[in-house]
């Protein structure tokens, strides 16, 4: 695959998840981030104002036909570095954009499970 192809499959899973954020009325100026966190200034594939328990997400995208989560993860947890939540948003190339996974940390999910029951 050329570079060019794989930058696209990059940006179509980055729209969409941007996408879903807008449409669950989670943060409704959600987008693509410029450079999809290659640049300086901004680091991870989408810019949101989403927090999770306290911390704005940072959200890396990846869509490939071969799996390296382990490595992804690696990447991913460099936004912790910037006060951000590290999050994982994968997808295999060819899988419908509904088949989406996350990777966050378990004390994450517990904890957000656990606020949500309190309520």
């Amino acid at each position: 695959m050329n570079p060019k192809s794989a930058i696209a499959k990059g940006k179509i899973l980055e729209e969409y998840v941007a996408s879903q954020i807008r449409e669950k009325e989670i943060d409704h100026r959600a987008y693509r981030s410029h450079g999809s966190g290659n640049t300086n200034t901004e680091k991870g594939d989408i810019w949101t104002s989403m927090m999770i328990l306290g911390q704005n997400a940072g959200i890396e995208c990846k869509n490939h036909a071969t799996l390296h989560i382990p490595e992804w993860w690696k990447q991913t947890k460099k936004l912790q570095s910037l006060g951000r939540e590290p999050i994982l948003a994968f997808k295999q190339y060819g899988e419908p954009m509904g088949e989406t996974k996350v990777v966050i940390y378990l004390d994450t999910l517990l904890e957000l499970i656990k606020n949500q029951n309190e309520k």
